[in-house]
């Protein structure tokens, strides 16, 4: 076996963009210069030669710029050598066919919490999606986790199985690209436009309408089923409910599946609802990971498990075979110790003007290719296949040994400490490397086993969640997973990112609320500074991954830290303002403060139309736009709530006043305000300061009225800072004083905004 393996071709392959690279190089390092010369020009000349209040601002001035140039050169690390990767999924079938590898068993972990906020639809939706995977049934399970214990999720799961069993032969037989049902009976999906279904012809055409109204009875069944459900499952109902686990297709059914052909064979599908109590922590995602990597060991045991979030549906049936291209390549230069596959997150309701960045282009289509030429990108909550090994634990192979063994050599008691009580558990453990489930599989025993170890109690006195399983320190359990039990230990991980014209693997729906976009990356910023500011845990202090990769170091500290933005921006956002007002320059070098600034400008631009494929200065201005939004709202309270955790203060919550909305604004590119907190005050009220100060600022100065006598000259750096920003906040000016529809800036937080900013003009300007 060795010997053929050896003459199998690559079942991937990876590209250096050079050009890039060196392009990226050159401009960090033009930009780092004329940074560093504006910092010593500040301290040299502005700050020796301040007095009274200005001493604070010009210190204050000198901390925002060094900030700034620590989290821009730590995110260079990220840009500093750009790979792109294929998977060629044929050589792996071609390689399976002649014997010479096979396939193993393969766990998708779907998660969903609440079913008002996470529609059952779009949830069975991702799980039919997942059973529709181009993967032999006998070796694909899909497990629910579903934490709110609602009887209409389980509902719609066991229907969810009912239309399964002909929509996933349908698939196979007419090789439909698209296994997301509702995407592909709607006509969205341009591959498999006119059914997908050509080589079938009219046989084919007849079966897809059968399938589609078969389709249409499961819609409205579920619909029927939620209309019923009106008074839905109450927060307590979700709080406090046992532990319960069904085997869907465990039923009359199940001597049926087992004569099935593996290749033909209806994939499992697990419903799970793990106890949950009000005494006992639940970790949130994490803890409903864990269950599902404990259940599943259970159940089918599988060596991979794929994680997708409720809203993530599979968009290619490929998208595992890609994966495993990636896990089972050992030709170089495939990645060594390889612990996961990271798909991109992409999202099928964006609008083309992309007015709340949500393509997160600045992460998955830039950040996460240069990281795949270091050690690879970072973990990223969905849409990626892993080692359950990794995930337990496991240091990666050495040289003549495999991780596994680190387990089934471990003593009884060790693994009972690290994995819990459960026999079951523990002999799933030792079998990992046979790909076997424990020997008692009878359905009975595994239910009684799998809701042992979905109870709360289960945890206690383990590893689970430190040792084994996703890690609990943080809410940003990907993150911190990713870069503590993986990347610290010496697994590396790899980018299947999509060249058009490749299809995604994956479609999931994004916010298109303001508010819940903010507070989304309100949650992300508080969780990951948490890590960042940690004595314990901060990526810059951690021996093992500095000794790994000083690079993968910096880009991993860069998003820890990334929340720090708020302090920069709120000092632009504010002292050139009011100093403006008084007639005070703060830019004593215009020409070199416009040469940074203008550098900073021309490597963001460059590195949206190398995403883009072409130049692209809407979405340029639109990530200008938001990101300056974002640091005084989302990164703002981040560092709000990161403080107050660490110092065990309740942290304030804004997620309760977010409203639904239809996306209609979103996708004709007018800002929806709709459900606004006090999350969005400070940059209303900045906002109004800035506009205030512009106009003001600017007629005292044409007057000759300012306290200063200045020239028009000496200040254009803070006129044009001011116009600039005032243009980047129209959408926010517009909504409090322009516009009179529903999704406007809330009357509160304008009147607020205004009060705020007339108190710090009448203190300061």
């Amino acid at each position: 076996m060795a010997s053929a393996a050896g003459e199998m071709r690559p079942f991937s392959a990876v590209r250096v963009n050079t050009p890039l690279a060196f392009a990226n190089r050159l401009m960090a390092a033009v930009h780092a210069a004329l940074a560093a010369a504006i910092i010593s020009h500040r301290v040299l000349r502005h700050l020796s030669a301040a007095s009274g209040g200005g001493v604070a601002v010009a210190v204050a001035m000198v901390l925002a710029d060094l900030t700034l140039l620590f989290l821009w050169a730590l995110s260079q690390a990220g840009l500093w050598r750009p790979v792109s990767r294929a998977a060629f999924p044929e050589r792996l079938l071609a390689a399976r066919r002649r014997s010479e590898l096979e396939l193993p068993g393969l766990d998708v972990l779907v998660v969903t919490a609440d079913p008002d906020k996470e529609p059952p639809l779009a949830v069975m939706n991702t799980v039919v999606s997942a059973m529709a995977l181009d993967y032999p049934g006998g070796r694909l399970g899909v497990y629910l986790s579903d934490d709110a214990g609602s009887p209409l999720t389980l509902l719609a799961a066991r229907r969810a199985y009912a239309f399964a069993r002909a929509w996933v032969p349908f698939c196979r037989k007419y090789s439909v690209q698209c296994p997301w049902p509702e995407r592909y009976f709607a006509g969205d999906d341009d591959q498999d436009a006119g059914g997908g279904d050509r080589r079938g012809g009219d046989e084919a055409a007849e079966e897809r309408q059968r399938i589609k109204k078969l389709y249409e009875k499961f819609k409205e069944d579920i619909e029927e089923a939620c209309r019923k459900d009106k008074r839905g499952w109450t927060n307590e109902n979700r709080q406090d409910h046992d532990a319960y686990v069904e085997i869907i297709n465990a039923s009359s059914e199940e001597e049926e599946e087992e004569d099935a052909e593996e290749e033909t064979a209806m994939p499992l599908l697990v419903y799970v609802s793990r106890e949950k109590r009000r005494a006992s922590p639940h970790h949130f995602k994490a803890g409903a990971l864990n269950a599902l990597l404990r259940v599943s060991a259970l159940v089918t045991n599988a060596p991979y498990v794929l994680v997708l979030d409720c809203d993530m549906s599979c968009n290619s049936r490929g998208s595992a075979l890609e994966a495993m291209c990636f896990h089972l390549d050992h030709s170089p230069p495939a990645p060594e110790n390889l612990a996961f596959v990271q798909f991109p997150q992409m999202f099928h309701n964006l609008s083309r003007n992309d007015i709340y960045t949500n393509d997160l282009r600045y992460i998955f289509a830039t950040r996460w290719i240069g990281l795949d030429g270091l050690r690879g990108p970072i973990l990223s909550g969905t849409g990626f296949c892993a080692r359950r090994d990794a995930l337990y634990g496991a240091t990666p192979p050495a040289a003549t040994s495999s991780p596994t063994e680190e387990f089934w050599s471990m003593e009884a008691g060790e693994l009972a400490r690290r994995f819990g009580h459960s026999g079951d558990l523990v002999a799933s453990v030792r079998n990992l490397h046979r790909q076997q489930p424990p020997a008692s599989s009878e359905t009975k025993s595994r239910r009684r086993d799998a809701k042992l170890v979905a109870s709360c109690a289960y945890e206690a006195g383990t590893g689970w969640g430190d040792e084994s399983g996703f890690m609990y320190q943080s809410v940003i359990e990907d993150y911190f997973t990713g870069y503590r039990r993986l990347f610290c230990r010496g697994w590396t991980s790899a980018y299947c990112y999509p060249t058009p014209p490749a299809r995604p693997a994956f479609l999931g729906s994004m916010p298109t609320n303001l508010n819940d976009v903010l507070v989304q990356n309100k949650r992300w910023m508080s969780g990951m500074l948490a890590v960042g500011l940690s004595t314990k845990y901060c990526p810059l202090a951690c021996r093992e991954l500095l000794a790994a990769s000083v690079p993968q170091a910096m880009v991993i500290a860069y998003f820890g830290f990334a929340a720090l933005y708020a302090f920069p921006a709120l000092c632009y956002a504010t002292l050139p303002q009011l100093c403006f007002l008084r007639g005070v320059p703060l830019f004593a070098a215009p020409w070199l403060a416009a040469a940074a600034f203008a550098s900073s400008l021309l490597q963001h631009l460059v590195e949206v139309s190398v995403a883009r494929r072409g130049l692209a200065l809407r979405a340029w201005w639109n990530e200008q736009r938001f990101w300056m939004l974002n640091a005084v709202t989302g990164q703002l309270f981040g560092c709000v709530a990161a403080v107050q955790d660490m110092l065990g203060v309740a942290a304030l919550d804004f997620d309760l006043t977010s409203k639904a909305s239809d996306g209609k604004l979103y996708q004709e590119g007018v800002f929806d305000f709709t459900g606004c907190s006090a999350l969005l005050l400070p940059a209303t009220t900045l906002c109004v300061l800035n506009a205030v100060a512009l106009v003001w600022g600017t007629w005292r100065m044409v007057a000759g009225g300012g306290r200063g006598a200045l020239s028009p000259g000496e200040m254009f750096p803070q006129v044009f800072l001011l116009s600039y920003i005032t243009a980047l906040s129209y959408p926010l000016l517009e909504g409090m004083f322009l516009r009179q529809d529903h999704a406007r800036v809330p009357a509160r937080i304008t009147a607020l905004s205004v009060a705020l900013a007339a108190v710090v003009l009448a203190l300061f300007g």
